[in-house]
């Protein structure tokens, strides 16, 4: 069996953990993972596992670029971005954040249109002039006006 990288990597994040452990953790036999840690290619389904209940950033097990831990992902991606990107993605986000809003404020001008053009349900008093459920009004004052 061929040393590699990968191996180099993965007895790095296995740290002293026996290949007991990893098979526990990783749901795998003990030997087949101690023929992936000797230098076998490993499956694909134990490197998933092996990332996962070892809180390991999957690019730095196969390439070695990035952080180790997937907790570190975040910061490092901050640290190495470009300004340009970084302020091109917060512009993109505010833009889709805009349009939501917009169609959340055109949903609400709706809603209203159709509550006020309602009529009175058969045998329930007509509220027009009636203070808004919810809204503290003082007496001979009238609610304001919902937003737009």
């Amino acid at each position: 069996m061929e040393e590699s990288l990968l191996h180099t990597r993965l007895r790095a994040a296995a740290g002293p953990r026996t290949y007991r452990q990893l098979a526990q953790l990783t749901g795998s036999n003990s030997e087949t993972v101690r023929r992936y840690m000797l230098g076998q290619a490993p499956s694909v389904e134990f490197l998933s596992a092996f990332c996962t209940t070892l809180n390991l950033n999957a690019e730095w097990l196969l390439t070695g670029r990035g952080p180790m831990h997937r907790g570190d992902v975040r910061g490092h991606t901050l640290r190495e971005a470009n300004p340009h990107e970084l302020l091109s993605a917060v512009a993109e986000t505010l833009e889709r954040l805009l349009v939501r809003v917009e169609r959340v404020e055109v949903f609400l001008q709706t809603l209203e249109v159709r509550l006020r053009a309602a009529p009175p349900a058969p045998g329930v008093p007509s509220d027009h002039g009636a203070p808004t459920p919810g809204v503290c009004v003082r007496a001979g004052e009238q609610p304001a006006p919902l937003p737009r």
